[in-house]
């Protein structure tokens, strides 16, 4: 076993610590519960924190925040995790090494809705909780963390792109891959408020020009360029996969498409600088992901301590939410929702944030 944990530190694959369990304050009796700041038992909560891949902008920010607080919530400092490119399959081992450790709770993004389910459900077996977050794995988790309610952002971003079109224009769509969870349910969100709300886009069948850009940027650049080509009429082009919004504004750059072909997309403000500069970004939308990366680590310590449930309204004390763009109080919910795309024990963390020429050096992530 330490032969693992040591082999993967190595490679930084994990977040691995040593520790016990905390302790946490409940509530009044039909209150709101929340966390304490510190642990009548010691120790800190050993976590395993998962990413899809390395190196993404808004898994880099997830940690910054799950470093920065965990100490408030009891959790052994994280390190970055996750296959060096996206990869469901190359999670299962890190997954496996972590039942083996002992951790008290998993942490984890999936690419992918099923493949890493197994390796998840041994370790719910094993008494580890199991939290989830950006990208779900439905079939085995206690909880998920659910970026923004699906319907908003989707709104959001098409509304945006409308407008600087026409609502009877051609836009196209920059994906990672044709199974990303979060992708697909973005997108099929997109396509519900498009039917009702414009329905004259892209000829009445709105959705059907895609691009995969499998999470890599010269990839994305590549099919975006692609997408143009293919489609002479097209004014604009939603990416909503972090590599895919600096692939499709770098394409729209080197094609001198700046300013005529519209980019508007779900990803972090700050790799994307140089293209709020030079005018081949129009506007992207997304939510806190430091702040996301505290709520990791406050779901985590309740989880563990089995303070939280469906039905549950909780807060995280030690932490100004304000100033992470989140409510600071938050409801589990009891059933699924067409509307937010919330399943039974999710989180929204938040409403989304919008990044616009004027507003995105605010923001450092």
């Amino acid at each position: 076993m330490l032969h693992s944990i040591r082999k993967l530190r190595t490679r930084g694959r994990i977040a691995l610590a040593t520790g016990g369990v905390a302790v946490l304050a409940a509530g009044a009796a039909f209150g709101t519960i929340s966390t304490t700041t510190a642990s009548a038992k010691g120790g800190c909560i050993k976590m395993l924190l998962e990413f899809k891949l390395q190196g993404l902008p808004v898994f880099e920010a997830n940690l910054k925040g799950a470093d920065q607080y965990a100490k408030t919530f009891n959790i052994c400092k994280p390190t970055y995790g996750g296959p060096a490119s996206a990869s469901a399959t190359g999670q299962v081992s890190d997954i496996q090494a972590a039942i083996a450790a002992h951790v008290k709770v998993i942490a984890m993004t999936s690419d992918d809705p099923q493949v890493p389910a197994t390796a998840l459900q041994s370790a719910m077996k094993a008494g580890i909780k199991v939290v989830t977050f950006d990208s779900d794995v439905p079939s085995a988790r206690n909880f998920f963390i659910q970026d923004t309610a699906y319907n908003t952002i989707a709104a959001g971003v098409l509304k945006a792109a409308v407008k600087f079109a026409g609502s009877s224009s051609t836009i196209g769509i920059m994906s990672s891959t044709p199974d990303a969870t979060i992708q697909l349910a973005w997108i099929g969100a997109m396509e519900s408020y498009a039917k009702t709300n414009y329905p004259q886009l892209n000829g009445g069948n709105f959705g059907q020009i895609i691009g995969y850009g499998q999470s890599v940027t010269a990839t994305s650049l590549t099919a975006a360029e692609s997408m143009i080509h293919s489609n002479p009429t097209i004014k604009a082009i939603i990416p909503i996969d972090g590599a895919a919004v600096v692939g499709t504004a770098e394409a729209v750059s080197d094609l001198s498409d700046s300013g005529k072909i519209g980019v508007f997309g779900i990803g972090d403000p700050a790799p994307n600088a140089t293209y709020y500069a030079n005018g081949s970004m129009q506007g992207l939308f997304l939510w806190n992901e430091i702040g996301q990366g505290a709520l990791i680590d406050c779901v985590s310590e309740l989880a563990v301590e089995n303070k939280i449930k469906a039905g549950t309204t909780f807060t995280c004390p030690g932490v100004n939410w304000k100033s992470l763009n989140a409510p600071g109080k938050w409801t589990v919910a009891k059933a699924a929702s067409k509307t937010t795309g919330a399943t039974k024990n999710t989180i929204i963390f938040s409403g989304p944030l919008e990044f616009t020429p004027s507003n995105y050096k605010q923001y450092n992530f």
